[in-house]
């Protein structure tokens, strides 16, 4: 049976000791952690049963609630420092739900920049997974996990998504540019725009459909995506900004640890470090008691740039020596469908005028994220570096 919204908003806002060294945190340690992991490494049982819990979803109205939360709440949570302390409270909501239809429910990300160059090319966008682009006038999708399926909001719809570039998604952001900036910016101010004008934005406008609307969440790849944008800020967090939080809050008041985040009328600081309170997780690939880079990654870096690019574009690995990669790099571009052998870094795409219209940036702003990433791309280009992603 359907739950209506007041029921679902009613349990939603439910879901909602130790000392530590750390002044600003005042909750307590979880008592358990869970890790959360990149979607292609669940095994055939982990798959069979996110998948049946994501049904269940579906059938009691979850997608259609999550969809109508973000779509009334847009304007506040794009665009200001409310950007990332709501989507990770946001995506921990939804992943409590999926916890009680099935305790060994965990929200997986999708580490899209592995597949920057050739999107549609994607294992994940297959039928085995989330399935592919929507077919005919209305864009409809008709297999993956969601294949079939009838979405609720704003109205009982087919559930869709329409694929840039005439179905050929333009290459999005690389591996290396954002750990450029992870490491470059010291700010939240300087963070948020970098990720939310980059690859935030492109990976909405290029599956397109659902995805491109203020209820995006319809689409599970918003689930998948912005648990991708979670982990990477954890990753800046990392790097001595665990409590790092300013730039201006929707109201244009400066946005502080005591500011609440939107809807949840929570403070941010509750949602700052992970393993505490409510936010009993961890990632795969960066878990929380050790700083974790991707070895093959930061070898190839070193290895590979002259000591002045590596210095202006990746300052913190500029300091380090040279390093032997703990295990195999991942294929080279030449062995990518799609990409031909000893192809340079592409250029990324950009953000649609809808896009910017829609969430009411400042163009200024965002063209200053996509000139330095295309200043990123020709300094790597010039250096003759060779991406192993």
């Amino acid at each position: 049976m359907k739950l209506s919204f007041s029921t679902l908003a009613a349990a939603a806002i439910g879901l909602t000791a130790f000392n530590t060294a750390e002044a600003q945190q005042n909750q307590p340690a979880c008592s358990s952690i869970y890790t959360r992991p990149e979607l292609l490494s669940l095994t055939p049982a982990q798959w069979t049963n996110t998948r049946g819990v994501l049904s269940a979803m579906q059938r009691d109205g979850w997608f259609g609630w999550f969809a109508y939360l973000h779509n009334q709440w847009f304007s506040q949570i794009h665009g200001n420092s409310q950007f990332f302390p709501f989507h990770r409270r946001f995506v921990q909501d939804w992943e409590s739900v999926g916890r009680r239809y099935s305790g060994s429910f965990v929200q997986p990300y999708w580490d899209e920049m592995r597949d920057y160059r050739v999107p549609a090319s994607s294992q994940v966008l297959t039928s085995n997974w989330v399935g592919g682009n929507g077919q005919g006038a209305n864009r409809c999708v008709t297999n993956g996990n969601q294949g079939g399926w009838t979405m609720s909001f704003p109205s009982n719809h087919c559930f869709s998504r329409n694929f840039g570039n005439n179905g050929n998604p333009t290459s999005w952001y690389s591996p290396e540019y954002i750990q450029s900036f992870i490491q470059r910016d010291t700010t939240m101010a300087q963070f948020r725009p970098d990720i939310e004008y980059s690859l935030h934005g492109v990976v909405h406008i290029n599956i397109g459909g659902d995805m491109l609307q203020g209820y995006s969440p319809n689409d599970w790849i918003f689930m998948l995506h912005h648990t991708n944008i979670d982990r990477l800020w954890w990753q800046w967090q990392q790097n001595n900004r665990l409590w790092t939080m300013d730039g201006p809050n929707y109201d244009n008041r400066p946005t502080t640890l005591d500011t609440n985040i939107a809807y949840y009328n929570q403070p941010i600081r509750s949602v700052m470090q992970l393993g505490y309170g409510s936010m009993c997780y961890q990632y795969a690939s960066n878990p929380i008691r050790r700083r974790a880079l991707d070895v093959g990654l930061e070898s190839n870096l070193i290895n590979s740039l002259p000591k002045d690019v590596l210095s202006t574009w990746f300052p913190d690995t500029a300091k380090k020596p040279p390093v032997v990669a703990a295990r195999p790099p991942p294929p080279l571009a030449s062995a990518i469908p799609g990409v031909s052998a000893g192809s340079g870094m592409p250029y990324p795409a950009k953000l649609t005028q809808q896009w910017i219209q829609m969430h009411k940036y400042n163009k200024a702003d965002v063209d200053k994220v996509e000139n330095d990433a295309r200043n990123f791309v020709n300094a790597m280009n010039k250096a003759g570096y060779r991406s192993p992603v």
